[in-house]
């Protein structure tokens, strides 16, 4: 380990000791029972099932249900140059429908079953895609140990947005408004409850195994420490480096705060590194990547309204992010590229390109620091009408996207929303590298 990284790991866990040990001298009386009334780790998606005679509380009876959604969207995405000269030729209107079936049956004795299958029809290219985004099986062991087993979405830590403990989900958080569900993964997760202080949570990775050492494991334990809600974890899988983490969520003056870091011996995922003037990919190893996410949320009493206002922050810390903006590079490099027939030779590219084109760019993820702001007004102009103003930064680049919009949803459930997505930094940065400027987004949906 080096130097830097050495000072880099001493001041994160600096901070992780500085935020907790305020947590636990200043806080609150918190109803312990409330902290953990739902003590689900996973996301119940079995809950959006909108069928009264199953949420019926406490009947025991045999019972199924079907419900879903459905969502028409239209967007229009703008470039800068038809911004600043009238050019629209590379601008793109884009038309779909999307639809969700969600089937959920219960047995007694908290046995259930839950699928939920996703269509889109593109208007464009005239295609349909079917995905089937989860579809998985409850049991549990005497009310004692609790099974769910196929596969599924789990919410593995804290943050709003960045997950850094969570390395299970299939498919990470977005910034931008997601239309549709998350992909699940596919496994078997289990849950040890030991009263309201203390749970045990572990998730067997099974997607893409040929062989039993290739299994992914996950392992969760979570307590109470006062009014604070805490949790240690570590990831591991062959070919990996292993993570291992810490989460914690509490609340101070009506302010909900929480946070999440995770630290492994080596990187998990391939960089761009320059070699003897080749590009290449690079996964780093034996030095430590240490990252953090930090949060707060606050909802605002306003014009006699209850919790009208509300508002949530986070900032987001990955050392193994570039700092370096390869946006911005616009240098020809080379690197070597096999043909069909075995063959290899040199190939010219930027780096920009040579990162796309290897799939090596996560959004939300890509450099050291960033930052996020989410807020929402309730009650805007009519009583179903929410207002939405959000930020995204990559603090080191200056690049944002700035969301604004309005969503309504009437009591029979039906909605339409309609929002402004700005990307916004100087040209060649992590939101406006594509060239675009603007998003124009149009939502009309309802659930039954």
């Amino acid at each position: 380990m080096n130097e830097k990284m050495i000072k880099n790991t001493l001041f994160l866990m600096a901070i992780i000791c500085f935020f907790t040990v305020n947590i636990l001298s200043a806080q609150e009386k918190i109803d312990e029972n409330a902290l953990f009334s739902n003590s689900e780790t996973v996301v119940e998606s079995a809950d959006i099932v909108n069928n009264k005679e199953i949420l019926l509380q406490g009947e025991e009876k045999k019972s199924v249900g079907i419900s879903g959604e459905l969502t028409n969207v239209a967007s229009y995405t703008g470039t800068r140059d038809w911004l600043n000269n009238g050019d629209k030729k590379n601008n793109v209107l884009s038309t779909y429908i999307l639809g969700n079936l969600l089937f959920d049956a219960r047995l007694k004795k908290g046995t259930k079953g839950f699928s939920n299958i996703e269509s889109q029809y593109d208007a464009q290219t005239g295609k349909t895609d079917f995905t089937l985004k989860e579809l998985f099986l409850d049991f549990n062991i005497k009310n004692s140990i609790y099974f769910r087993t196929g596969k599924q979405v789990l919410q593995w830590g804290r943050c709003y947005l960045w997950n850094p403990v969570d390395l299970i989900n299939v498919e990470k958080k977005i910034f931008l408004q997601k239309i549709g569900y998350r992909d699940g993964a596919y496994g078997i997760k289990l849950h040890i409850p030991f009263g309201t202080k203390f749970n045990i949570y572990g998730f067997f990775d099974t997607g893409s195994v040929l062989n039993i050492d290739e299994v992914g494991a996950a392992g969760k334990i979570e307590f109470l420490l006062g009014g604070t809600e805490m949790a240690v974890s570590a990831w591991g899988k062959k070919g990996f480096t292993p993570v291992f983490g810490y989460d914690f969520s509490s609340r101070i003056s009506g302010v909900d705060i929480y946070g999440e870091a995770s630290a492994s011996y080596g990187d998990n995922y391939d960089k761009v590194k320059l070699e003897n003037g080749f590009l290449i990919k690079e996964r780093r190893q034996n030095e430590w990547f240490p990252k953090a996410s930090f949060g707060f949320g606050r909802a605002i009493d306003f014009a006699d309204v209850n919790d009208r206002i509300n508002i949530t922050g986070e900032l987001y810390y990955n050392s193994a992010g570039y700092s370096e903006n390869i946006f911005n590079d616009i240098t020809i490099y080379q690197y070597m590229m096999q043909s069909n027939n075995g063959s290899w030779a040199a190939v010219n590219t930027t780096k920009k390109e040579f990162l796309l084109m290897q799939n090596l760019y996560e959004a939300n993820n890509f450099s050291r620091y960033y930052a996020a702001l989410f807020t929402s007004f309730s009650k805007f102009m009519i009583s179903d009408m929410i207002f939405k103003l959000n930020l995204i930064s990559n603090i080191e680049q200056k690049s944002f996207t700035l969301t604004t919009g309005v969503n309504y949803e009437d009591m029979n459930d039906f909605s339409f929303g309609f929002n402004i997505y700005s990307y916004l930094g100087d040209l060649n940065s992590e939101y406006t590298f594509s060239g675009n400027a603007l998003t124009l987004l149009f939502t009309v949906g309802m659930v039954f």
